[in-house]
């Protein structure tokens, strides 16, 4: 509680410290490379390529030994990067988290989330982590608890990271009326508020509850239960079967064959077929028989040869995720936002090789080489850049900015497996096709044009930006004749890891299919 009132008390001081001086002194400014005023009285700077936060009259509040230290939040927080570490600081000066960890989320409901080593916990705002960085993944809170996963079990915890209901369920779904339903061992129950199992995990299956009562699948059985899971005596009516109607084929010799075709009440049909072979259809109640059937099949497909879908031109749009798969990007990173509307790609796929793998041509692999260009379009107003430790970081742009996008090349290989659904033509065929892609990174560049009439009106500033020499990923197709759907996930970081922020790049788009 001391500590908690004494930081109030020297935040509320250099709020006061800060009315009473607004400017930076000449001989404060002097001792630093740059500085730049970020709120009234409180000033970013620069000293050997690291960055701090000093009040106006040189107090320090973040010593200069960051990568970059960014803007003061409403509650009086700085997040702060120091060699790919993420930390919080306090205007108070003091270190709520330590930079030593991979991603640092803002702070909500007086809680911030911090990831480490692939695992996620919880600080407070005092500095104490109530949730250690042991789960592999934690939800919103809701009512000052959080559904947890940890070691692919589910449980959860509440707001001082403490286990109400520990992690042992293969899933756990919404509570409603204090109970909620689980999966342990793959069998249902029920659990309560507290954790308590109310219904045993015993049933394969539990239908909803209705009046106090609901039908459940114990063993192959269908009985009802109560609310606590007790059987009740309520006899389950058996499900009614119709007896299908039954077709014989018999054979005498090697020309003739017979089809019996028996209905339920007992009427048969004998129908004699001389030579050929016979296929029976049945839909519905009704049956067809085709002579000769099979032998047309075999000439539809006599000769066809596999060839998949992957030379062409693609024009798509880019983006990129964080580990987590969300578009919205952390704080540190936030300078890295996008306009998605103009992040655009475009490819052209030039060369094709098609393996089949079954004889009527229908499934195969298709590997090819292609060339895209991708273009990351920012939406801040930002010039990407390198900080003394060669890791990615920005400057703000000194002038009005009309594009500023950064540019990748790559040349990819695919490695595909395809599967067609034919109509009465090849050329006609549906397709699906997923599997891997790599790529190898040819050419990048940042691309600025300022919105002045000052000179450069336009900048190419090529260089590598850290961005990985080698990517690999996940691609998906579908489409119908020369119109094909594309998607692509790369596992593998748009940056070298810890030279830049981890993201993930994705892609959608239009692909046409020229049959070269």
């Amino acid at each position: 509680m001391f500590k908690i009132f004494s930081t109030s008390i020297f935040a509320l001081l250099i709020t006061c410290m800060s009315t009473m001086a607004q400017t930076i002194e000449p001989e404060i400014a002097s001792l630093y490379e740059r500085h730049w005023e970020i709120q009234s009285g409180i000033y970013r700077v620069m000293q050997d390529g690291k960055v701090g936060i000093v009040h106006a009259n040189g107090q320090i509040i973040v010593p200069c030994e960051y990568n970059q230290v960014w803007n003061l939040d409403d509650n009086g927080f700085f997040r702060v990067l120091k060699s790919g570490k993420a930390g919080i600081f306090h205007i108070s000066g003091q270190i709520i988290i330590p930079a030593e960890y991979d991603q640092v989320w803002p702070f909500n409901n007086d809680l911030a989330k911090v990831l480490k080593q692939g695992k996620l916990g919880y600080f407070n705002k005092q500095g104490e982590q109530v949730v250690p960085c042991e789960y592999q993944q934690i939800w919103a809170f809701d009512n000052d608890r959080a559904r947890v996963l940890k070691g692919g079990k589910i449980g959860y915890i509440d707001q001082y990271g403490h286990e109400v209901i520990p992690c042992e369920y293969q899933q756990i779904w919404t509570f409603e009326d204090g109970k909620a339903r689980i999966l342990k061992d793959g069998k249902v129950g029920y659990i309560d508020y507290y954790g308590n199992e109310v219904i045993p995990p015993m049933y394969i299956h539990i239908w909803a509850f209705e009046d106090g009562k609901a039908k459940a699948l114990l063993e192959g059985q269908m009985v009802w239960i109560d609310e606590t899971g007790q059987p009740l005596d309520i006899p389950v009516p058996p499900s009614e079967y119709q007896e299908p109607s039954s077709t014989k084929v018999t054979t005498k010799g090697d020309s003739e064959k017979e089809v019996v075709i028996e209905d339920d009440k007992g009427n048969k049909t004998h129908i004699k077929i001389l030579g050929g072979d016979i296929v029976i259809n049945e839909k519905g109640n009704d049956t067809y028989i085709e002579i000769g059937a099979r032998e047309r099949e075999r000439n539809r497909y006599r000769n066809r040869r596999f060839k998949g879908h992957y030379t062409g031109v693609e024009f798509g749009f880019n983006n990129y995720v964080t580990y987590d798969n969300s578009t919205s990007l952390p704080p540190a990173d936030s300078y890295m936002e996008l306009n998605a509307g103009k992040s655009n790609t475009w490819a052209i796929n030039a060369l094709q090789w098609s393996i089949a793998l079954d004889r009527r041509g229908n499934i195969g692999l298709v590997t090819g080489l292609g060339i895209e260009w991708n273009n990351y379009h920012f939406s801040n107003p930002i010039i990407l850049a390198k900080d003394a430790d060669g890791n990615i970081t920005y400057e703000d742009a000194t002038r009005p900015l009309d594009k500023n996008k950064l540019v990748t090349t790559h040349l990819n290989v695919p490695l595909l497996m395809e599967f067609q659904i034919p109509t009465h033509r090849y050329r006609n065929s549906f397709y699906f096709s997923a599997g891997g892609i790599g790529g190898m990174r040819i050419n990048s560049y940042n691309r600025i044009i300022y919105d002045d009439n000052e000179e450069p009106h336009k900048q190419k500033k090529k260089s590598s930006y850290n961005i990985q020499k080698f990517r690999y990923g996940a691609m998906v197709r579908m489409g119908y004749r020369a119109i094909n759907l594309y998607g692509t996930y790369y596992f593998s970081t748009l940056f070298e890891e810890n030279k830049g922020p981890e993201l993930y790049p994705v892609s959608v788009g239009l692909s046409i299919y020229l049959d070269i």
